[in-house]
């Protein structure tokens, strides 16, 4: 399930604690940290806030993405940090392993219309003052793989129970959560 808010473009179900929690509930967020993957593509350029962020893929072409669990894993944080919501939509433009070129423009300010922060944790999973005024900054990914384009978000959240029995490393998660996506 994802947590936390309702949106009108964006169906997602919202947790209710039944517990009073010191935590400002549904998370939500100001600034965010940013980054952009290109994969299966002859061409790929995805520039946001005036900044190319696929210079690798521009003008050459991407390999396959990695498996969904490796994706996990490697996207990590973005890399382009403290962007305050939203600047002007991201533009793309590339070309598929088909040889058809696309343009576009996404627009994160209407995918994430309502500031929260998209994640996996029951809202009384998490520790009482774990956020207590705006959430921190998610990490949102564009991720451009052939003909599709996808938009992700994962950020820290921490937890009561450790995710990994045993484990006193594990007080968290950070699942990478499909906020939207487009195939051309």
């Amino acid at each position: 399930m994802i947590a936390p808010c309702q949106s009108e473009s964006y169906a997602r179900t919202a947790y209710t604690s039944k517990s009073a929690s010191s935590n400002s509930l549904p998370l939500r967020f100001k600034r965010h940290n940013f980054d952009a993957y290109c994969y299966n593509t002859l061409d790929c350029q995805v520039v946001y806030d005036g900044t190319n962020h696929t210079r690798t893929s521009t003008g050459q072409r991407a390999g396959p993405p990695p498996s969904a669990d490796d994706k996990e894993r490697t996207w990590g944080g973005a890399s382009y940090l403290d962007v305050k919501n939203f600047p002007a939509p991201a533009q793309l433009k590339g070309t598929s392993l088909d040889g058809q070129t696309h343009e576009d423009s996404i627009d994160l300010s209407k995918i994430f219309a309502d500031e929260c922060v998209l994640h996996s944790v029951p809202d009384a999973q998490i520790p009482d003052h774990s956020f207590e005024g705006p959430a921190g900054e998610p990490n949102i990914f564009i991720e451009v793989n052939d003909r599709t384009v996808s938009v992700y978000m994962k950020m820290l959240i921490p937890t009561k129970e450790p995710q990994i029995p045993g484990n006193a490393n594990s007080y968290l998660r950070d699942d990478l959560i499909k906020a939207w996506s487009r195939t051309y």
